[in-house]
């Protein structure tokens, strides 16, 4: 019994470990017939760093912000630290009533808020209309 018990532990351990991943890009697409923007949109990081997402205004482009992860046996202890970015500040979103960070795009200097994940990005970015999904057609891809 005791046999049993630790190969479905293990398998359980396994099962769970091969299915958690630190990040993914997904294919986007805005469905408005009149709009039709795509874009690739990560979330996530990887063993070795973190990265924040959000959308430019100005550079009218996705932008992430990545830092070195302190402690990851993957990070080469000769390599440059990066350190997590400084934000710009935080302002109050009027419509959810939530906080939004705003950090400074790497590009440009202008300012982005941060998009946390899949669920907060319910609008296309380019014409703000509630039709951005993923675009089925194109493959999801998971990062480590």
């Amino acid at each position: 019994m005791k046999a049993v018990m630790v190969s479905i532990t293990f398998l359980a351990i396994i099962a769970v470990t091969t299915v958690v991943f630190a990040g993914t890009l997904f294919n986007m697409k805005c469905e408005s017939k009149t709009c039709g923007f795509e874009a690739g949109v990560m979330f996530g990081g990887g063993m070795a760093f973190q990265q924040l997402t959000g959308y430019c205004q100005s550079c009218e482009k996705f932008v992430y912000l990545q830092w070195t992860r302190k402690g990851s046996p993957l990070v080469d202890p000769n390599a440059e630290i990066v350190e997590p970015p400084e934000p710009l500040g935080k302002i109050l979103d009027l419509r959810t009533g939530s906080t939004l960070t705003i950090f400074a795009c790497p590009d440009c200097k202008g300012p982005f808020a941060e998009i946390k994940s899949l669920e907060d990005l319910k609008h296309c970015p380019a014409c703000n209309k509630p039709e951005f999904a993923i675009d089925e057609s194109k493959p999801t891809i998971v990062f480590d």
